[in-house]
C-alpha cells in the first residue's frame, strides 16, 4: 500500500513510467474531461503538442498519452518519466466540466480521487482523494516535477471557475472561438498558430474515433448474440448522441408521413436533415433495406439517407425525379481496423459535420463525377479518343481514324 497525501502534500517517485489514474462517482451525465500540460520554467506549454486533451490525446514524443477507461477510472494518464523533454519541468493534470451547461460543476463529482500506480495499474504508490468541491468548472488535481535529478509528485487541488479556456490561457495557450472559413462557436485551442479548416476537421475526427472506440466492445457483443431490432436501437441512441453529437430532442423515432415510416430522423436546427433506417445488429444489408428510408426521405424532403446494423454504416443520397433513387456516397465498417478517414467519413453525417452542408454535398458530388457513367463519358470526348489514336500511332505505327478509335472504346467500355 502506497502513502496518501493531503493537499499541499508531495512525494518522491521512484518509478520512470507511471500510470495517473482519475476517477469519480455522480448522479448526473454531465461531460467531464481530462488534460495534461506540459510546462517549462515559466510555466508556460513550449508548443501545441505539449498540451494533452481529448483532440490531441499524446505529445509528439510519446512521453505522455490520455486515454479514457471502462473499468473504476475515468481517465488514465500514461506518463514516461525518462522521455519527457529536458525543459520541461512539470507536467500539470487537470479535469473541466462541461461549460456548455452552466448548471454542471466540478461539486457534483463526488469521491474524486487521483492515484499514481507503475503501469500495470494495481501497484499504488501515490493516492490523493479530493472532497468538498465547490462550484469551479475546472480543477488542478496534481502535478509531477523535477526536483534535482528526481520527479515528485504533487497533491494540488486547485480551481477554475473559467473552465478549460482559463486554464488553458493560464498556461499559455492561444483559445481561438472560430476559424475565418468555418464558424463554428465550438473553442479551437492552439498554442503558436490559427487552425486551418482542415486541421480542426481532423481533430474532430480524432474525437469521434476516441467516442466510438468505447462502443465497440457493444457492437461486438450485439452482432455476436444477435441482438433484436429493439435492442439494438438501444445502442444506436446512444451512438447518436455519445458519437454523432445529437442532443436527444434531434433525435426523432419511429416516423410516419403520409403511409411511409422511418427509423429515425435526424435534425438539426429545427430541420429534419437524415433518415435513418436501423436493422438488426450484424444481420447483412441490403440495397432494398433503404427502400423504406429513401422514400420517406423523398417524400418530406430530406435528401440524405442513413442505413446501419451497428457494424456497418451507409450513406445515400435521394433524388426523386421520374422515381425515387438513392445513390451511396460511402460506406464505412465498425471494426478493430476503423481508421481516422473512416472517422471523417462519418463526421460529415454528425452534428457538427451537417452544420456544415457543403462538405457532404461535395463528397457527393466528387462520387458522382468518377461514376461509371461518368468516367465513360469522360473516355468518349473527342479531346480523349484523338489522345488515344495519337498514343496507339506511336506505340505500334497502326493509323486509324477518330470513329475507328471510338467504336472501339465503346465496344469495350459500354458493351
Amino acid at each position: 500500500m502506497g502513502v496518501t497525501l493531503i493537499h499541499g502534500a508531495n512525494a518522491t517517485l521512484d518509478l520512470q513510467s507511471v500510470l495517473i489514474r482519475i476517477g469519480w462517482e455522480t448522479d448526473l451525465s454531465c461531460d467531464v474531461d481530462a488534460s495534461a500540460f506540459l510546462v517549462n520554467e515559466k510555466n508556460t506549454v513550449r508548443q501545441d503538442q505539449d498540451f494533452v486533451f481529448y483532440n490531441q490525446t499524446e505529445t509528439s514524443c510519446g512521453s505522455v498519452s490520455l486515454e479514457k477507461s471502462s473499468e473504476q477510472d475515468k481517465y488514465r494518464f500514461r506518463v514516461l518519466l525518462n522521455q519527457i523533454p529536458k525543459d520541461v519541468s512539470k507536467i500539470v493534470i487537470a479535469i473541466t466540466v462541461d461549460t456548455e451547461n452552466n448548471t454542471y460543476h466540478c461539486g457534483f463529482l463526488k469521491n474524486l480521487y487521483v492515484c499514481l500506480t507503475d503501469l500495470s495499474g494495481e501497484d499504488e504508490k501515490i493516492r490523493f482523494d479530493i472532497n468538498n468541491l465547490e462550484k469551479e468548472k475546472a480543477l488542478m488535481l496534481c502535478d509531477l516535477y523535477r526536483h534535482k535529478d528526481d520527479w515528485k509528485f504533487r497533491a494540488v487541488g486547485q480551481g477554475y471557475n473559467g473552465g478549460l479556456e482559463a486554464m488553458a490561457s493560464a498556461f499559455g495557450v492561444c483559445v481561438s472561438s472560430s476559424d475565418e472559413s468555418e464558424k463554428t462557436t465550438e473553442p479551437v485551442i492552439t498554442t503558436n498558430r490559427r487552425r486551418t479548416p482542415g486541421e480542426i476537421w481532423r481533430e474532430k475526427a480524432e474525437t469521434l474515433q476516441f467516442s466510438l472506440r468505447e462502443f465497440l466492445p457493444q457492437i461486438q457483443s450485439a452482432c455476436e448474440n444477435q441482438l433484436n431490432e429493439s435492442n439494438t436501437r438501444m445502442i444506436l441512441d446512444k451512438m447518436f448522441m455519445d458519437v454523432l453529437g445529437y442532443s436527444m430532442d434531434e433525435i426523432k423515432a419511429e416516423q410516419r408521413i403520409q403511409g411511409r415510416k422511418v427509423d429515425y430522423v435526424l435534425s438539426l436546427n429545427n430541420q429534419d436533415m437524415i433518415a435513418c433506417e436501423s436493422k438488426r445488429a450484424g444481420l447483412p444489408l441490403r440495397d432494398k433495406h433503404v427502400f423504406q428510408a429513401s422514400s420517406y426521405g423523398a417524400y418530406s424532403g430530406i435528401r440524405w439517407v442513413l442505413l446501419t446494423n451497428l457494424l456497418t454504416w451507409r450513406v445515400y443520397h435521394v433524388s426523386a425525379n421520374d422515381r425515387v433513387t438513392a445513390s451511396i456516397i460511402f460506406s464505412v465498417d465498425i471494426n478493430q481496423d476503423f481508421s481516422i478517414e473512416d472517422c471523417e467519413k462519418l463526421l460529415l453525417i454528425s452534428r457538427y459535420g451537417m452544420a456544415r452542408k457543403g462538405r457532404l454535398e461535395r463528397l457527393r458530388n466528387e462520387v458522382s463525377a468518377l461514376a461509371r457513367e461518368n468516367l465513360i463519358q469522360a473516355m468518349l470526348t473527342d479531346d480523349v479518343i484523338n489522345k488515344v489514336r495519337l498514343v496507339i500511332k506511336r506505340d505500334t505505327g497502326c493509323k486509324f481514324d477518330n470513329d475507328t478509335i471510338q467504336q472501339a472504346l465503346e465496344d469495350i467500355l459500354v458493351h
